[in-house]
């Protein structure tokens, strides 16, 4: 397999499956993440990017960047189940322990209190503690975003543009979470710089990876590396396709059991 095919295979992955049902995890390394945040100030090519002017760049270094992550390794798990744009639901293991859980369930109607197409969305706690005792990290864990572009790719974000600029390399077929998958590993090229946005990937690695379901599509893992180890990384360790999900999965405000 080249690249390009497995940029497609990534591109088509939104139309390879009616439903899916996957358990994940996320890993940082919050120290990395302040290095990177402080060489994006510190650096002229980071100014340039972000049109910062000198001067401002050492006013931001004479006082304290803000690091939400904490000084080492974080991260959560969650459960997500997705049949269409407006049904879908994550169940996200909270710090404390307990589940936050957010769901779309249907459209909202005007003038019940949306426009036509808009998302029945909800969002409840069982056990925890209270919201605003969460890490400030964390609000990343409970937006679908970070979530679904796995699972969703370019449906969401276009990751497979994301990855074109890079130099990349295949290695496969391997397995991951008893899937057949490729491994796709790509390094920023000679004229790389911080104006690159690789998001939902992250600024300031020196290599990228994703694994890709090689049915489906979908990214069973996706990590950015500096010095070879990953800073950011999200893996899925148990996926299901094509399963008939209740309308119930959608509207219960109780956290659903997976097996």
């Amino acid at each position: 397999m080249e690249p390009e095919g497995v940029l497609d295979l990534i591109h088509s992955a939104p139309e390879r499956y009616d439903t899916v049902r996957a358990a994940l995890r996320y890993r940082g390394d919050g120290l990395v993440r302040k290095e990177i945040r402080e060489s994006i100030v510190r650096s002229e090519a980071g100014r340039r990017a972000f049109d910062v002017s000198e001067r401002e760049a050492f006013e931001e270094t004479e006082r304290a960047i803000d690091h939400p992550e904490p000084d080492g390794p974080f991260g959560w798990r969650c459960r997500a189940w997705h049949a269409d744009e407006y049904h879908w639901r994550m169940e996200t293991d909270l710090p404390g322990g307990g589940v936050n859980i957010s769901a779309v369930n249907g459209r909202r109607r005007w003038p019940i209190g949306g426009p036509p197409g808009s998302g029945l969305w909800w969002e409840h706690r069982v056990g925890g503690d209270p919201r605003e005792d969460d890490p400030r990290w964390f609000r990343l864990a409970n937006d679908h975003y970070w979530t679904f572009y796995a699972l969703r790719t370019d449906g969401i974000c276009g990751i497979s543009g994301e990855l074109r600029p890079l130099d990349l390399t295949v290695e496969g077929p391997i397995t991951w979470a008893g899937r057949e998958a490729w491994r796709l590993s790509g390094v920023p090229g000679a004229d790389w710089d911080w104006g690159w946005d690789p998001d939902p990937l992250s600024w300031g690695a020196d290599e990228y990876e994703v694994v890709v379901d090689a049915e489906r599509g979908v990214l069973l893992r996706c990590a950015s590396r500096l010095r070879g180890e990953d800073f950011d990384a999200l893996e899925v360790e148990e996926i299901h396709f094509d399963e008939q999900l209740a309308r119930e999965v959608f509207g219960t405000r109780q956290p659903l059991p997976w097996r």
